[in-house]
């Protein structure tokens, strides 16, 4: 009798009944065909990316997005979000801290999704209103998430010798 690994010994009610070798496991296709054939199937027949945009089921993300992409895409000069956020702290926003105080954070993530979501959201509810750093807090956040720096790398020794006097 061989004490190595690659024996099994089954025990039922304390008493050995068999000894066998062990198998090596079967291969994920064999144990699993059907299923990874539907899979890959499935994946296959897919719509690609550009497609459900033309469809409208995929929607461009605004936060987080390369800017350049981003006008490109919407065939904007500037973010829909800027301009909606600037207009309004032009017309409401005289505080002192506009920017400097955070607004509530549930204001901010509503007017979040409805530019997320391709709407641009009433600023002169209430809730706004009320809170008008949250329209400041939501240029900060689209700023803060671009991918990209505002003032590019390519550019950074110009905007440096820009400064010197």
């Amino acid at each position: 009798m061989d004490p190595t690994p690659t024996t099994i010994v089954s025990l039922s009610h304390c008493s050995v009944i068999t000894q066998q070798l062990c198998r090596p496991p079967l291969t994920v296709s064999k144990k699993h065909g059907k299923l990874i054939g539907f899979l890959r199937t499935f994946m296959k027949s897919r719509p690609t990316k550009q497609k459900l945009k033309q469809r409208g089921i995929l929607k461009e993300r605004v936060f987080g997005c390369d800017l350049g992409e981003h006008l490109l895409n919407s065939g904007l000069d500037v973010p829909q979000v800027l301009k909606s956020c600037s207009e309004f702290i032009e017309k409401h926003g005289v505080v002192d801290g506009v920017y400097r105080h955070s607004g509530v954070s549930s204001n901010i993530q509503k007017l979040r999704h409805e530019f997320d979501s391709e709407n641009v959201p009433d600023l002169t509810k209430d809730m706004y209103m009320q809170d008008i750093h949250c329209v400041g807090s939501l240029c900060k956040l689209y700023f803060r998430e671009l991918p990209n720096p505002l003032l590019t790398y390519q550019l950074y020794d110009k905007f440096a010798v820009s400064t010197w006097p």
